[in-house]
C-alpha cells in the first residue's frame, strides 16, 4: 500500500513514522523546522490510522513503508519513528538496511520485554471501554494514559481527536490479521545495523520504554541514548525544541560511522 502522506522541503529525505496513539498530524509541527535545515520531510499514516484505511489481508506496516519510499524514489532515507512506528522502523531497517542512512527510535518498544503493571492496566482499561462500546470513555483512558497530568489542553485533545479516528476506522475489526513479524524471536538481529541510531525516551515515560531503550543501547553498535526531560510518551509533542535539536545533530552526523558515547 502507498501510504498518504505531508512532505515539506527538499533535500536529503526524513520519513516519519507515527505513534500508535497518534498519526502523522503528530508531526505537524517538524516537518517545517526539518525543511528549514535542508532537509524534504515526510509524514507518513500507517494502515489504520489517520487517511490509511486497512486493507485486505496480512498487515506489514514496514512493507507499506518499503513500497512507499519506493514509489517517491527514495533509495536512502533518515527513518524516525515514534512508539508504534518505532517499532516498524525497526523492522524496515532490519529488511531493508541498504535504505537508511540513520534512524532515530522515539519510546519505541521491543519484544521480549514483559509488560510492566502500569502498562498492562492501561491496555485494559481501554479495552474495557471499547467492549462495553464506551467510545468516549476509550479515548479518555488513551489520553489520561499516554499524556502528562499537566499536559496542555491542545495537546491533551490533540491526541483525542487523532486517537478517536484511530478507533473509528478500525471500528468492527475483531483482530488484525497480521503478517509474520521479521522480529518476532527479538531485536538481537538489529545489530546488523551499521548506522547512526539516536535511542530517545521521555523523562517521565514508563519503565517499559525505558527498558527497551537500554536493550535496544546494548545491540546497536552505533546508538547514542538520551532522555529528553520534561517529556513522557509523546516526546516529539511534548517537548518539540528539545526533539528537534536531538535529530538535527542526528542528522548532521549520519554521513560518519558512528556517533560519539
Amino acid at each position: 500500500m502507498i501510504l498518504p502522506r505531508d512532505e515539506a522541503g527538499s533535500g536529503p529525505a526524513v520519513v516519519f513514522l507515527h505513534a500508535g496513539i497518534a498519526d502523522r498530524r503528530m508531526w505537524s509541527g517538524h516537518l517545517d523546522v526539518l525543511a528549514g535545515a535542508g532537509h524534504r520531510a515526510i509524514a507518513l499514516d500507517l494502515q489504520g490510522f489517520g487517511e490509511a484505511p486497512l486493507q485486505p489481508g496480512p498487515q506489514a506496516p514496514w512493507q507499506d513503508v518499503i513500497e512507499t519510499l519506493d514509489e517517491l524514489g527514495l533509495d536512502r532515507v533518515a527513518l524516525v519513528g515514534s512508539s508504534f512506528g518505532g517499532l516498524i522502523a525497526q523492522r524496515v531497517a532490519f529488511l531493508a538496511p541498504e535504505r537508511i542512512s540513520c534512524l532515530a527510535l522515539i519510546s519505541s518498544p521491543v519484544e521480549g520485554i514483559e509488560p510492566s503493571e502500569r502498562l498492562q492496566a492501561a491496555w485494559e482499561s481501554e479495552e474495557e471501554a471499547l467492549e462495553s462500546g464506551d467510545l468516549d470513555a476509550a479515548v479518555a483512558a488513551v489520553v489520561d494514559t499516554w499524556t502528562l497530568p499537566d499536559a496542555p489542553a491542545a495537546l491533551r485533545e490533540s491526541v483525542a481527536e487523532m486517537q478517536r479516528r484511530t478507533f473509528e476506522m478500525q471500528a468492527g475489526v475483531d483482530e488484525l490479521d497480521e503478517a509474520p513479524d521479521p522480529l518476532a524471536d527479538g531485536p538481537e538481529p538489529l545489530g546488523q545495523i551499521a548506522v547512526p541510531v539516536l535511542l530517545a525516551v521521555g523523562e517521565h515515560d514508563m519503565s517499559d520504554f525505558h527498558e527497551a531503550a537500554s536493550v535496544l543501547a546494548a545491540i546497536l553498535p552505533h546508538a547514542l541514548r538520551e532522555t529528553i526531560a520534561g517529556a513522557g510518551h509523546l516526546a516529539p509533542m511534548e517537548q518539540p525544541k528539545a526533539f528537534d535539536e536531538l535529530l538535527l545533530h542526528l542528522l548532521a552526523d549520519q554521513g560518519e560511522n558512528a556517533l560519539p558515547t
